[in-house]
């Protein structure tokens, strides 16, 4: 924990008093101000922007085009550069998404042929008020019924008589049955063709949403690797580190580009103790003072409390976020802040 320079300065003028002869009187007016003072939570911290990321590349490759520089502003999902062999990527990707309407065409074709099928069917008045499946588990009795009665008497030459009967019977049945089941087969051919073309859009939607999940395989291939071979700023802010240059190689998941949101500031306590940590609070106020302006005092307020420590030659310290709630504008990132937690 810091300690204003005041305290210090209040600290040694005691002193010299003391050292100089002064009156008792006088080392004790000093005395009550210097332990104020000194009661007082003053933390060092680091000033930080809002948010920012660290980007690298998911594959590693030869960078072929860099296209913002380090100080320009930027959107979220803007490109900032991409390595070679993006142009065959996109090759695939644009052959994936001509497959996936490729797939859709065929899909409409399989369904007006289905539906032709059906409505070309004439469901026999035996089969009214069924569902295909209906008709034919009801003709699949018939047929079973039919069979049992006419098995004793297979293998008749000439059946005549009740004989006969029994194996018109049976056949009736099976012309029946299979009726119920080509009606079936036709009903069951529209469903699926519907189905593959409520898959195809389907396919064709999560394509225009990007949504990679959904797509065919093909296309979710050449959308990764794509987006492998490419760098896009998942926030907006401001390039303010760039560590790429066309032509060299990088690897995978080595930093490359720095994305900072300056619109506001944060700082981030690097010394709090345990003993003074347990007297700060979500939504403390705050005074902020920085080495590189001792003449400007910042406000701001406590975000939020680490929930873990670190261990600094047996010191336990908690790092505490503060959110500026007003700025200046020669503050840089990385500056020294001494916090003082306002009571």
């Amino acid at each position: 924990m810091k300690r204003y320079t005041l305290f210090l300065t209040l600290s040694l003028f005691a002193g010299l008093l003391s050292a100089c002869g002064g009156s008792a009187s006088a080392a004790e007016d000093v005395s009550p101000t210097a332990a104020i003072i000194d009661d007082t939570i003053v933390a060092e911290g680091r000033l930080e922007p809002i948010r920012y990321t660290e980007l690298a590349f998911s594959a590693g490759g030869v960078v072929e085009e860099i296209l913002l520089s380090e100080g320009q502003d930027v959107s979220k999902g803007d490109l900032i550069a991409h390595l070679e062999n993006t142009a065959v990527l996109n090759a695939e990707l644009k052959r994936a998404e001509t497959a996936v309407l490729e797939e859709i065409s065929l899909a409409y074709e399989a369904v007006r042929i289905a539906q032709q099928r059906v409505d070309n069917y004439s469901i026999p008045s035996k089969f009214a008020g069924m569902t295909p499946v209906e008709a034919a588990a009801e003709m699949k009795v018939k047929v079973d019924k039919a069979r049992v009665d006419y098995e004793p008497y297979m293998g008749y030459d000439n059946p005549r008589g009740y004989i006969k009967d029994l194996e018109e019977v049976l056949e009736n049945a099976w012309a029946d049955y299979n009726q119920a089941l080509e009606w079936m087969e036709r009903v069951s051919a529209l469903d699926a063709a519907e189905l593959r073309l409520a898959q195809a859009n389907a396919d064709y939607s999560s394509l225009q949403k990007n949504e990679l999940s959904a797509v065919q395989s093909t296309l979710s291939a050449a959308q990764i690797a794509l987006s492998n071979a490419e760098l896009r700023s998942p926030i907006s802010g401001r390039v303010a580190d760039l560590n790429i240059k066309v032509g060299e190689s990088v690897s995978a998941g080595v930093q490359a580009v720095t994305i900072a949101d300056f619109s506001n500031w944060i700082i981030r306590t690097t010394d709090l103790s345990e003993l003074d940590v347990v007297n700060v609070q979500e939504g403390q106020e705050v005074s902020i003072l920085l080495d590189a302006l001792p003449e400007e005092t910042l406000k701001g307020v406590v975000a939020s409390i680490g929930e873990t420590f670190s261990n600094n030659q047996g010191d336990i310290l908690y790092e505490v976020t503060i959110t500026l709630e007003e700025t200046h504008p020669d503050i840089r990132w990385g500056m020294t802040a001494f916090v003082e937690f306002l009571r």
